[in-house]
């Protein structure tokens, strides 16, 4: 493949900054990113993308940016070949440089069986439910999932989850604790004998530091209501109250 004309490179560059606009949060990564061009510390865009069309005998169809673990900056490119066949590759904005390519990423995704284990442990650990999962390429181009999971106690986290071994590789902030949440039966049978009642309402939630308890309502013989608030990792109660 020949050389890309200087028009149609002009708007390949075009395009690959209006795909970067269209992530979210990147307009300080931008910025930052015009700036290391205009004091000689990156490598700009458009002759990063010629050169690697030219290595790749390619046409560069996506760039993203993504940070390095000292937090160097790196394009995640995505070209299409002579013959057809995709290739993605990392470059350093630095230096210009593949510091990674997709031969370089052995790892698969997993089958569906394996997945509902990490899914599974990861639901238990973290007390939320897990509502999408995405297979993909962190900085270092190692195989990761991207998992986001919802619903109370935890509300919306994202973490990086390790394909060949199903462990967290960046825990989101303020994340449910390490330990195991004690299912819902196990603390019902904690409260007997000392607290006697009729079950009204049970929910796991999360306190202002994100620690997961339960809410537990009782009728009482009486009539009233005895309200707990139960620690779901240790069972011990952290506070009860009896409404008329």
């Amino acid at each position: 493949m020949s050389p890309l004309p200087r028009a149609a490179g002009a708007a390949l560059v075009l395009a690959c900054a209006q795909v970067l606009a269209q992530q979210p949060g990147l307009a300080a990564e931008q910025e930052a990113a015009r700036r290391g061009v205009l004091n000689g510390q990156l490598k700009p865009l458009n002759s990063v993308i010629a050169e690697i069309s030219r290595q790749y005998n390619g046409r560069v169809i996506e760039v993203e940016t993504e940070r390095g673990r000292k937090g160097e900056l790196r394009y995640e490119i995505k070209l299409l070949d002579a013959q057809g066949r995709k290739h993605e590759v990392l470059v350093d904005a630095a230096t210009g440089a593949v510091v990674a390519q997709e031969s370089d990423w052995p790892t698969q995704p997993v089958s569906p069986a394996q997945m509902a284990r990490y899914l599974k442990r990861l639901e238990q650990r973290y007390g939320a439910r897990v509502s999408e999962v995405d297979f993909e390429r962190d900085a270092q181009g190692q195989a990761v999932y991207e998992v986001k999971l919802s619903e109370k106690p935890a509300g919306q986290m994202k973490l990086l989850m390790d394909v060949s071994t199903g462990e967290v590789i960046h825990a989101p902030q303020g994340a449910a604790p390490k330990t195991a949440i004690k299912p819902l039966w196990a603390m019902l049978e904690s409260l007997h004998p000392r607290f006697a009642g009729l079950v009204l309402e049970v929910e796991l939630e999360t306190d202002h530091r994100r620690q997961p308890h339960y809410s537990v309502e009782l009728l009482q013989p009486n009539g009233h209501k005895l309200e707990l608030e139960v620690d779901a990792v240790t069972l011990q109660v952290l506070r009860q109250k009896v409404d008329d």
